[in-house]
């Protein structure tokens, strides 16, 4: 229940007429609420202040407190967290469309970075390069894609309203956030090109919410195998192979993948397409093919 216990977003909502037995003899309205971490619960609203036949539900914001729900053939007295519409104007649910970002998304060693230096070089009248912004430190192996800045700076812009996103990937060494700023993919936009990120599930969720869902253009990359242990076997043999990591790192971005793989399924409404990258140039063909029909439109 404590999970619960955040504010959030009314995303949908239906009314039950005749609740099951137990429960009070009164229309319950019943709301999809995506909380602020990200998630989704469902829970009951709370519209004593509102009259739902009179609102638009949809875009309010909400926050929990808990309530009696119902009281069971024994007796006991069934507690459930309960959503309270805010008073205030509901956000908009509609936002102007601001343009295409691609997306990549999936654990390390899948070929997310490939990929996309090979979107922006191969078809770079349409296409750069986001630089990430990072707290970790600079490693040889680093290929310009990142923008150092301390953690202190890096908190800063995010109290400020500057990035687009941002995210702490978990680590046993070390706290490591990483982000987008609003300045350099707006700046792509007006140069009249298409962003390329690289992402997480923190990542991906937090451009999801900022720029709407209809602006990204998401694909999810997949390492080969017929089922997850295989999948995370093959990509532990790439990151050894490839010689970047400490076997330290190496077990966190394992530990990582796991949730990474996971985050496919449980959210797969903000993924336009799974790719197995089991062929980088099939790969690559296939997102440049979807990069020319949406430059075409």
């Amino acid at each position: 229940m404590q999970h619960k216990m955040q504010e959030g977003t009314i995303i949908s909502f239906t009314t039950i007429s005749h609740p099951p037995k137990g429960f009070e003899n009164q229309p319950r309205t019943i709301g999809l609420i995506e909380l602020d971490d990200g998630k989704q619960v469902l829970g009951e609203l709370n519209l004593s202040k509102l009259i739902a036949t009179s609102y638009k539900l949809i875009g309010y914001r909400v926050k929990p407190h808990t309530r009696l729900s119902r009281i069971n053939e024994q007796g006991l007295r069934i507690y459930e967290v309960c959503y309270e519409p805010l008073a205030q104007k509901p956000m908009e649910t509609k936002k102007e469309f601001p343009g295409y970002i691609v997306a990549l998304t999936g654990p390390s060693g899948v070929g997310k970075t490939t990929i996309s230096k090979l979107l922006t070089s191969q078809i770079s009248i349409y296409t750069v390069q986001v630089p990430i912004l990072t707290t970790r430190k600079p490693s040889d192996q680093d290929e310009n894609e990142y923008t150092y800045i301390d953690a202190k700076k890096f908190e800063v812009l995010k109290k400020q309203g500057k990035l687009a996103a941002a995210s702490n990937i978990p680590s046993t060494t070390d706290t490591r956030w990483y982000g987008y700023r609003k300045s350099d993919i707006e700046k792509i936009w007006e140069e009249g090109k298409i962003p390329v990120v690289i992402t997480e599930k923190g990542l991906l969720q937090d451009l999801s919410r900022h720029f709407g869902r209809r602006s990204i253009l998401s694909f999810g990359l997949l390492p080969p195998g017929n089922s997850k242990r295989m999948m995370l076997s093959c990509l532990l043999h790439r990151l050894r192979q490839r010689g970047r990591d400490s076997e330290a790192s190496i077990q966190d971005r394992l530990k990582n993948a796991q949730q990474d793989l996971e985050f496919f399924e449980q959210k797969s409404h903000l993924f336009d397409d799974l790719i197995v990258n089991e062929d980088v140039d099939a790969v690559f063909n296939a997102l440049k093919g979807r990069v020319l029909e949406v430059v075409s439109q």
